[in-house]
């Protein structure tokens, strides 16, 4: 076979060429790991924290599975096609690329925008079938136009740099591509999902004033009231409330340590009223968790704990528990932060039998045959509270006996916060004080996935302008193989069946971790979206410092053991994700020792990334002895079934783990044994990859 490059350096690439590879990988991260990332948790979020669940935990995986095992089987047919397409433009080609690869990116880059961006708008706003099926066929289409694209990009690589040296270099500029970009995708999201959501709303209080309370002194009278609890904190001037001088507005700082006060209060009463005297905070946020010293069972503390809750909020159930006539007197809507996660199987009280009812979020809509009078909405309410109880107080025991965990959901947490501030408005001039919780909505999403599909077309143009493919079809002939030969082939390449089962194997584990980040940065480490941010700082420093060292080390270590101590590396380090979910430290710590985790994992990261390109060249090139012919674009078809594979198998993974052993404030086991698990496939792939033969060139 011969190379038609006229270039400085024979059949090797320029620093132009190997830019517009870096530049495009961050745009096959964008269009791929915004999803792979945040569209499990989009779909089915944690379970307590307020967020539309529009498929179940049980069922969402699913979505990512048929997608992906789709796109598994097309995915080598792709590159095929691509391998077996002719160089110059014909009279099919509506826009005339010239090469056997460019086209294929463009077409399958421009139609991922649309793909990319619908698969955020799901038709029901609330658990539904419906958005599952049409998750699946959304991201069945994208899938394919991601291997059309994505394919022959790779394919590139290979067929610009011939020489295991040209390989190094050009899988460096590969892999900061894919480094910066999986980064960008996974850290940028998390902030500007919160930014980009015009729908989101702070927690805060908003306190209502008597009417004839001194109108020349409304700070005055709140500043009285906050030091009745014991804090001196000034009234900001921002947070009065300019059309109506009479409300105020508590946020921030101030209003986290309201509640904190508020909240210890309650539980100190509920607890003593136990006779309960022993009892410790656990450094948790995304919940209220209480370790109990008591000869109590676990069963007895559980029934009498319920029934003092219910006591302490039965005073105040109607701020609670909202219920409101919707212009028929057969009709009424329940309105209550309580209702969120819960299914109506959870609610179905004797009060509510025979009626037709309808949960939606945090609204409950009951039709009855006959109209509702006062004492059976009481009534109503009052079984209501007891239901909703059940699902947002738990009780477990720990090994000692006499330790018992009790848990307050971060909903009725805010409850209990606010009966205590209720409480307290006896003696005050305060009138009403109204919690307002923190909101979400898709808005964020959706912006953040129309940005980046459009970010990731413009780079997806560099290559199909910059680079000019080396290969002609029509100059260069060679004796046509059958179609299916290339796969034959592949499949008794013996380097190729090494590094397949290995990086299979690896990549389960791996993604099923990328899978649950959202999950292990709420529940594990009490954060949100943002925190990730600050997780995969530290990630992308050490792998772009670690580019520098890779290279020079590849020139004395072989890169089969290159890619043992990467995936040594990350096997190592995945467990760890469970040690540190578990730790009873606060936020700040817990982040720390994440980002130092990440750090570490980083270093195998990069090195798994740049030793891609050179080994799959090494593999192409052993096949190349026994066919003839070049055939990149079948190998990098079939690594991207594989990689599709083992993505199915991590969705696969991570979602049974969690509808297992839970995902939820209260349970949430199955987010942090995702860690372990990963660190059992990458140590399997270490031992595969270590069978990799170094020296089949002197054969």
């Amino acid at each position: 076979m011969n190379d038609t490059n006229t270039g400085p350096v024979r059949g090797e690439f320029r620093w132009y060429e190997g830019l517009a590879i870096c530049l495009s990988m961050i745009g096959v991260q964008l269009c791929s790991e915004v999803i792979n990332q945040w569209g499990l948790y989009f779909y089915s979020p944690s379970g307590g924290v307020g967020r539309t669940v529009y498929v179940s935990i049980g069922l969402v995986g699913y979505i990512f599975i048929i997608g992906t095992f789709w796109d598994a089987f097309s995915s080598p047919l792709v590159g095929a096609l691509s391998d077996k397409t002719s160089t110059r433009p014909g009279r099919w080609r509506i826009v005339p690329i010239y090469g056997r690869r460019r086209p294929y990116i463009f077409f399958g880059a421009l139609l991922m925008v649309f793909t990319m961006t619908g698969f955020w708008f799901p038709p029901i706003g609330h658990t539904s079938f419906l958005n599952f099926v049409y998750g699946t066929v959304l991201l069945c289409a994208h899938w394919t136009l991601f291997s059309v694209a994505v394919i022959p990009l790779n394919a590139l690589g290979p067929e610009i740099a011939r020489s295991e040296s040209a390989r190094v270099a050009l899988g460096t500029w590969t892999a900061v591509g894919m480094i910066v970009g999986l980064a960008l995708a996974n850290a940028l999201p998390g902030v500007l999902i919160s930014e980009l959501d015009p729908s989101r709303v702070e927690s805060h209080l908003s306190i209502v004033l008597n009417k004839e309370t001194n109108s020349n002194s409304p700070r005055g009278t709140i500043e009285k009231w906050l030091q009745s609890w014991a804090l001196e904190n000034k009234i900001p001037e921002e947070i009065v409330d300019e059309t109506n001088k009479s409300t105020f507005k508590i946020r921030g700082r101030l209003f986290e340590e309201l509640q904190e006060r508020s909240i210890n209060q309650g539980i100190e009463r509920i607890f003593h009223n136990l006779s309960i005297y022993e009892f410790q905070k656990l450094p948790r946020k995304a919940f209220r968790a209480i370790q109990v010293s008591t000869n109590l069972t676990t069963k007895d503390i559980y029934e009498k704990l319920q029934l003092e809750v219910y006591e302490y909020l039965k005073l105040w159930n109607s701020k609670f528990i909202d219920i409101q006539n919707e212009h028929s007197i057969n009709k009424i809507n329940i309105h209550s932060k309580l209702l969120e996660s819960l299914e109506e199987t959870d609610i179905l009280t004797a009060s509510l039998k025979n009626k037709e009812i309808s949960l939606q979020g945090e609204t409950l809509s009951v039709i009855s045959d006959n109209p509702f009078s006062e004492g059976e909405i009481g009534e109503i309410r009052d079984h209501l509270l007891r239901s909703i109880l059940k699902k947002h107080l738990i009780v477990s025991s720990q090994e000692d006996r006499n330790n018992i965990i009790v848990i307050f959901s971060k909903s009725l947490s805010s409850v209990l916060a606010l009966a205590g501030i209720y409480d307290s408005l006896q003696d005050s001039n305060i009138a009403d004080v109204i919690w307002v919780g923190e909101s979400f909505s898709p808005t964020g999403y959706r912006r953040v996935a129309t940005v980046f599909a459009i970010i990731s077309f413009i780079l997806f143009l560099l290559p199909v302008i910059c680079i000019r493919e080396r290969y002609d079809s029509e100059a260069i002939q060679s004796e046509p193989l059958p179609w299916g030969q290339g796969l034959k082939d592949a499949l008794r390449n013996k380097p190729f069946m090494i590094y397949a089962w290995s990086f299979f194997l690896f990549t389960i584990g791996f993604l099923a971790v990328q899978r649950v980040l959202p999950y292990w940065a709420e529940l594990g480490l009490d954060g949100d979206e943002s925190t990730i941010t600050f997780l995969l700082i530290p990630f992308i420093l050490v792998a772009i410092l670690s580019y520098a060292v890779i290279p020079i080390v590849a020139r004395y270590l072989h890169m089969k053991w290159l890619m043992f101590i990467a995936l040594g590396i990350i096997a190592s380090g995945m467990p760890f994700l469970y040690v540190i979910g578990r730790l009873n430290v606060d936020f700040t710590v817990r982040t720390i020792l994440g980002m130092v985790l990440f750090g570490y994992c980083g270093i195998g990261q990069a090195i798994i990334y740049v030793m891609m390109i050179p080994m799959l060249g090494d593999i192409i090139d052993y096949d190349e002895k026994f066919s003839g012919e070049r055939r990149e674009a079948v190998y990098n078809g079939l690594s991207a079934f594989i990689w599709k594979a083992s993505m199915a198998g991590s969705i696969w993974l991570a979602s049974q783990s969690m509808s297992l052993w839970g995902n939820s404030i209260e349970q949430y086991t199955g987010v942090l044994l995702v860690g372990p698990f990963a660190g059992i496939f990458g140590l399997l792939g270490m031992i595969l990859i270590s069978f990799y033969p170094s020296h089949w060139r002197k054969e």
